[in-house]
């Protein structure tokens, strides 16, 4: 049964066993493989030491391959296939990029030394072999050299230069920014996560103990908005922005270390959540002498509500965001306008400065109506994208109905 391969090449001056982001470079590329839904097979072009090397490649799942040898039988001539060095450092993100419906037939990546790195083409266009040098494959059909400017593959260091090595790693996780990162998170949150999170790559630490980290820092700081006086919660909303810190420190190294997961999304997304709702919690309990109990538990309790409702609509359109988004239709640029505002950890910015400007009670009261507004409206968007995203589908299809009935 044919299918895509991911062909993971050992040129002979790569030492595969050499960590990097806190794992090998061999199983990096597997894990890259697997991320990007393909099925990883390795080459080793030499054996540079002795049997043990080689044995730490294979296993009874991952059979380890010459170049000469048979291609696998998992190969559709049809079908695309993309070859890389292990030697090289870059993200799952790139390999769904290149894979992506629509991307060309053949594709060549340059490392930052302008060496072939990547090659997407066909796998009828391998031939029988996988050559020990990508740049020959590069060479055998005409494919424009394409780097680009994020997750761009980075040339690693030998195993025995340990400063080089950081030094790359470092570079690659320069490019794990997010799209949807808010002003601060470029000025602020970025700047510090980027010196964080390289830190901790050598560590056994895994992106939802950091998320899991950042919700603990995240009930403390409720805790400090509860204080009374202006002074905790100065401190509360510092910690807010701590978490944000972090937030970015879990992605960093989830893709860092390519442990992405579903299971990480959904924790990282509750995790936002359940924070700023109980910052506000705290902050009602702060409000309560000057609104009185009942009507300081009443705002909490509608921006909870609200807090909850919003985190439902917007991963529900997340979700379904590949639906609505590309019919360019107004709801959807609206839509997708909010959902940006939303998820950008610009939002703790705001909760500092009412903080330091003794804001906190109207901030309180505007949080708790705008909470139910902003869900309600975006509801009522997503609703109206997808029915114009179903009817723009349908006025597509039509045309081509026809012309088959004729």
């Amino acid at each position: 049964m044919g299918g895509v391969a991911g062909i993971v090449l050992v040129p002979a001056e790569a030492d595969a066993t050499a960590r990097f982001a806190g794992r090998t470079l061999v199983d990096r590329a597997r894990a890259l493989a697997r991320a990007a839904g393909l099925q990883p097979v390795v080459f080793v072009a030499t054996t540079p030491g002795p049997r043990a090397w080689l044995s730490a490649l294979a296993g009874p799942d991952h059979p380890v391959r010459r170049p000469g040898d048979p291609l696998p039988d998992l190969l559709d001539a049809d079908r695309p296939v993309v070859c890389w060095r292990c030697d090289v450092a870059f993200t799952a993100g790139l390999l769904r990029e290149v894979l992506a419906e629509g991307a060309p037939r053949t594709r060549v990546e340059c490392d930052d030394e302008g060496r072939v790195a990547l090659v997407r083409c066909d796998a009828g266009m391998l031939g029988a072999r996988v050559p020990a040098d990508l740049g020959i494959l590069a060479e055998r059909f005409e494919a424009g050299s394409s780097v680009p400017t994020r997750g761009q593959p980075l040339a690693i260091a030998p195993a025995t230069d340990d400063r080089a090595r950081r030094a790359a790693e470092a570079r690659l996780v320069a490019t794990l920014d997010n799209p949807r990162d808010g002003l601060f998170d470029r000025l602020l949150n970025r700047p510090l996560s980027r010196r964080l999170t390289p830190l901790l790559l050598d560590a056994p630490v895994t992106p939802n103990q950091v998320t899991m980290l950042s919700l603990a820092v995240g009930l403390v700081a409720a805790a400090a908005f509860a204080g009374p006086g202006s002074a905790w919660p100065v401190v509360g909303a510092l910690l807010v922005q701590a978490t944000a810190v972090l937030d970015c420190v879990d992605g960093e190294i989830a893709r860092a270390k390519v442990l992405e997961s579903a299971w990480g999304e959904i924790l990282d997304v509750t995790s936002d959540t359940v924070i700023h709702v109980l910052a506000f919690l705290g902050i009602a309990v702060h409000a309560w002498p000057g609104l009185g109990a009942r009507r300081a538990w009443i705002l909490a309790a509608l921006f909870a509500s609200g807090g909850l409702l919003s985190f439902l609509v917007v991963t529900r359109a997340e979700r379904t965001e590949e639906r609505w988004k590309p019919s360019g239709s107004r709801s959807a640029r609206l839509l997708a306008s909010m959902l940006a505002t939303l998820t950008t950890r610009d939002l703790s910015v705001l909760l500092l400065v009412a903080a330091l400007l003794g804001l906190l009670r109207p901030l309180l009261v505007g949080a708790a109506f705008g909470a139910h507004a902003f869900w309600a409206l975006a509801l009522a968007l997503h609703a109206r994208a997808m029915r114009e995203a179903a009817a723009g589908a349908a006025s597509r299809d039509t045309p081509q109905e026809r012309s088959v009935t004729r």
